[in-house]
Parts: structure tokens; sequence; C-alpha cells
């Protein structure tokens, strides 16, 4: 059974990322399957979940190396909302592909349900981020 997601424009940017060779309808299939599988595990409704985690996951800043002085230094700089959700979304894409399931729709909706809970992979990696960018905060430019 398929649920057509809205036209809501996190939906169509997870389908994009997930976007393989030009294939839409598939991407969009796989979204929409997701969520279903987050309903089903969670019984309550998917949409919110899904923007729930995506903004956990999300990173605020990325460092950048940068050669300064013959030295690379590396420094932290901040993110627009859409890089924010952007790397949320690769970080769970890139911890899902470790998930048990059978499917891309059922490994993404366990780890989508695993960022809510707390205890996934992408929020280890967003903290490792904005750990080295407190770190080397004292390399950012002054505006």
């Amino acid at each position: 059974m398929l649920i057509p997601p809205a036209s809501d424009p996190l939906l169509h940017f997870l389908a994009s990322s997930l976007l393989n060779h030009g294939k839409r309808a598939r991407a969009d299939r796989v979204v929409s399957r997701t969520l279903l599988y987050i309903h089903a595990l969670t019984r309550a409704p998917p949409l919110p979940i899904l923007r729930h985690a995506l903004i956990t996951a999300s990173p605020a800043v990325k460092c950048i190396s940068q050669k300064r002085s013959g030295k690379n230094v590396v420094r932290p700089a901040a993110l627009t909302e859409k890089q924010r959700i952007r790397a949320g979304i690769h970080a769970v894409l890139a911890a899902s592909k470790n998930k048990s399931g059978k499917t891309v729709e059922e490994r993404l909706a366990r780890e989508i349900i695993a960022v809510v809970n707390g205890d996934s992979k992408a929020i280890g990696d967003k903290e490792l981020a904005h750990k080295q960018a407190m770190v080397n905060r004292g390399n950012a430019l002054a505006k």
C-alpha cells in the first residue's frame, strides 16, 4: 500500500537526497514507504517524527581546513538552515546503512526512530562536529 507524500518541501528534499540515476518515482516511493514504516513502528503520525529526527541529527557548524601562514588551520563555520537539514539527512542515511532490515525504507525508518530515541550514530557525529568546532573556535574569523 502506497501513501503518496503531500507536497512537503522536507519530503521532496529527502527524496532528492535518495535520488539515484534520476529515478524520482523510486525515491518518492522509498520516502512514502519509510513514512508507512514509521507509522507502523510507532503508531503515531510519521511526519512530525521525521521532522524531529532530522532537526535533532542536523549539526549547526562544520569545520573547514584552511591554509594560513603555511599551516593548515581548522576553523568552524556556521551552516545555513538548508545546509543543516542536508547534513542531517546525509548523517541519518549513512547511519541507516548499518541498521538491520531488508529494504532501504525499513532501515531508514528504524534509524529515524533511533534518532528520536537518542541512540543513533548520527547524533554522535553531530556532537563530534560540535566538539571539534568548540576546540577550534579560537580560529574563527571575526567579522
